[in-house]
């Protein structure tokens, strides 16, 4: 049975090898078993490693499970396969693999960027006897940690075990290099203990001792027995207990941390710091356990071979600008959005009380933006140096947009940004179970809430803009506008001779843009303290009562983010022209809300002479700009919120078939809300 097992392996690498460049498996194995010269040990592995890779026609885990069986049946193979993992450990040094590889180096998150952009363009000089190199030769393609990932975990477990076999038993300094490696990652640990981003939590936790300092003296007392002659293995099983379980305490510290960001909020520094400390406490966790194995046999190789699938893919992309943006802002980028799904919340209606009063709202904001556009209008007609030009119309829409914030209007496209953070929140399993059902009823919510305030905007925005204008020529006995103003007023949302739609796609970035600024302030005012500070301030108290600057610090964090986004959508829409004109670039933006003043503006000026074609490209123009200003900021939102949530957008193609489940049972659902709230046994059954 044996030999027409290896016989059938052995046709079949003939046939790999055949098609695929390199040695195959087995001619692998077999120079493994037959070498004499251990200066060759280098390049075997590195082949093995290669004909370990996938191939066209059999996948790695089939590959690996052909070696394992191999080694299983050929005891001459396994004992030379042992002893070359043996003489990689004597000669090269792993200290650098556990001290550096897939871990931060010190410092900031930007420090951090700069060292790899450096890297990238000019990589450090390496140190060719130390491990990781030799695995950065082996796993050289960038997306090797794929396939290694691919191959289950029993079997990489089976593979440690036999590779392992000598390492401690030979004399390969591997346990002295661990030892000191376990030193100067538990002083690492210690270190960001005392870093504020850590310590300042730690009080409002109330912990009485700081784990991060007590673990060192737990590592150490671990250290010393490992390293002293007379070691007795149920001292060293007691003392890697005792280090576990402070270990434990400090990772329960960074998840409380972490949990508790909704009411203190984050930064981007203490996500970075959070995010190493955990790396660091990986790490120590996997040496101990490697070290005194009696402790936890079965999560000793458990860790390694996540430790293992962890180093390759920190090789592969140990200078990725993405991968280091991803793992730093997930915190950060779930607390943004957070504040911005809390504001969203109420922004989707569910009653029809609730809908009046939004869509009142709604009216309100297009009153606005029709005197804010009357008011560019104006200030075109003074033509002044083109920067302080601009600067007057983004201070003229930040003016407008803080009115409308302030006055408690809506302003239909800053919406998306803040109710699909809210949609991909009902998502979130930290917050409860996860309904699909019920995230399908609620995107029925935000749906007839997007269209009342759409509809809201635009309904007072064209006529109130048109009277605007009519009053203008006759008090002033003068049109508002001539000549090319009306040519722009109405061609510039002309879909055919313009480019609206492609402009109303850049604005829907502009409005999620300041979405996250809304949000990234709210969650800054919590996690500096602002209130806490404004009320303890000398000259604030000194002027103001302390009722008064009660009133004055609440107003402060609640409105900051939103203030600050809505100046940031000002000038991102008043200085977006210029932009395009500085650089010679089609950058431009028509928001559906101003669009439709201009419009208004535009046809009144010309006594109503369009055509019919004018009419209807132009109104299709301004339907499509609100559109994809709606579809861009809501998307881009809603992608935010759902990876800074860690949902599966796997799951999205139930929901959509939901929605339209639900679409088809109840359509007028998604255009005025029903007398009562719908239940998911009445939409679904």
């Amino acid at each position: 049975m044996i030999f027409s097992r290896v016989k059938y392996f052995y046709r079949n690498m003939v046939f790999y090898n055949k098609k695929d460049k390199g040695k195959n498996l087995f001619q692998i194995m077999e120079m493994i078993k037959t070498n004499a010269d251990k200066n060759l040990y280098n390049m075997l592995f590195v082949e093995l490693i290669a004909a370990l890779r996938p191939k066209k026609n059999i996948s790695s885990e089939i590959l690996m499970q052909q070696l394992l069986e191999q080694l299983a049946h050929d005891k001459q193979l396994e004992e030379q396969f042992q002893k070359m993992f043996a003489e990689l450990f004597r000669t090269h040094d792993s200290q650098s693999i556990f001290t550096s590889i897939g871990i931060f180096e010190s410092g900031t998150f930007f420090s951090e960027l700069f060292r790899q952009i450096r890297h990238s363009i000019l990589p450090p000089v390496v140190d060719k006897r130390s491990l990781s190199h030799l695995l950065e030769r082996a796993f050289s393609k960038k997306k090797d940690y794929i396939w290694v990932r691919s191959i289950p975990d029993n079997l990489w477990i089976e593979f440690f075990k036999i590779a392992a076999g000598s390492l401690i038993k030979e004399d390969t300094g591997l346990v002295h290099s661990l030892t000191n490696t376990l030193t100067e990652l538990s002083f690492r640990v210690s270190y960001l203990g005392l870093e504020s981003e850590i310590s300042n939590p730690l009080k409002l936790l109330k912990q009485d001792i700081n784990p991060f300092l007590e673990q060192n003296k737990k590592v150490q007392t671990l250290v010393h027995l490992l390293q002293s002659k007379n070691q007795q293995t149920a001292f060293v099983q007691s003392s890697a207990e005792d280090a576990i379980k402070i270990l434990n305490e400090c990772e329960k510290v960074i998840a409380n941390i972490r949990a508790g960001t909704d009411k203190n909020g984050t930064s981007l520094g203490q996500s970075y710091i959070l995010l190493r400390c955990s790396q660091l406490l990986k790490r120590i966790f996997i040496i101990i356990r490697f070290l005194a194995p009696e402790a936890l046999p079965q999560h000793a190789l458990i860790n390694s071979v996540s430790f293992f699938k962890t180093v390759v893919e920190s090789l592969n992309k140990q200078n990725s600008i993405a991968d280091l943006y991803k793992k730093n802002s997930g915190m950060l980028a779930y607390q943004i959005t957070e504040h911005k799904s809390a504001s969203g919340e109420h922004l989707i209606t569910t009653s029809r009380a609730e809908y009046k009063a939004l869509f009142f709202s709604a009216a309100g904001c297009g009153v606005i933006i029709s005197f804010a556009a009357f008011i560019k209008v104006l200030l075109q007609k003074n033509h002044i140096a083109d920067f302080w030009q601009y600067f007057l119309y983004s201070l003229n829409y930040a003016i407008a947009f803080i009115i409308i914030y302030l006055a408690g209007a809506t302003l239909a496209t800053k919406q998306p940004a803040m109710t699909a953070a809210a949609l991909a929140g009902s998502l979130d399993g930290r917050k409860g179970g996860v309904s699909l059902k019920g995230f399908a009823i609620s995107f029925a919510k935000v749906w007839r809430t997007q269209f009342v305030c759409f509809a809201g905007n635009l309904i007072v925005v064209f006529p109130m803009s048109y009277l605007i204008s009519f009053a203008w020529r006759s008090i002033m006995d003068m049109p508002l506008m001539v000549g090319e103003e009306v040519n722009h007023a109405i061609n510039d949302q002309n879909p055919v001779t313009s480019l609206a739609l492609y402009y109303g796609a850049l604005t829907g970035v502009c409005l999620f843009i300041s979405g996250i600024i809304s949000g990234y302030m709210d969650n800054k005012a919590i996690y500096t303290h602002l209130k806490e500070r404004l009320k303890q301030h000398d000259g604030l108290r000194r002027t103001f009562s302390a009722a008064n600057l009660d009133k004055i610090a609440n107003f402060f964090v609640h409105s900051l983010g939103g203030v600050v986004g809505y100046i940031a959508l000002g000038f991102m829409l008043g200085y977006s022209t210029l932009i395009g004109k500085f650089f010679g670039i089609p950058f431009d933006t028509r928001h559906v809300t101003i669009s439709t003043a201009y419009y208004g503006f535009g046809v009144e000026s010309i006594n109503n002479a369009l055509s019919r074609n004018q009419w209807i490209l132009t109104t299709l123009g301004i339907i499509g700009i609100g559109f994809f200003n709606f579809l861009v900021s809501f998307g881009l939102a809603f992608y935010v919120a759902m990876r800074s949530r860690n949902v599966p957008f796997s799951s999205l193609s139930t929901v959509a078939r939901l929605v339209w489940k639900y679409v088809r049972k109840y359509p007028v659902d998604f255009i005025y809300p029903p007398r009562e709230d719908r239940k998911e046994e009445e939409v679904f059954g």
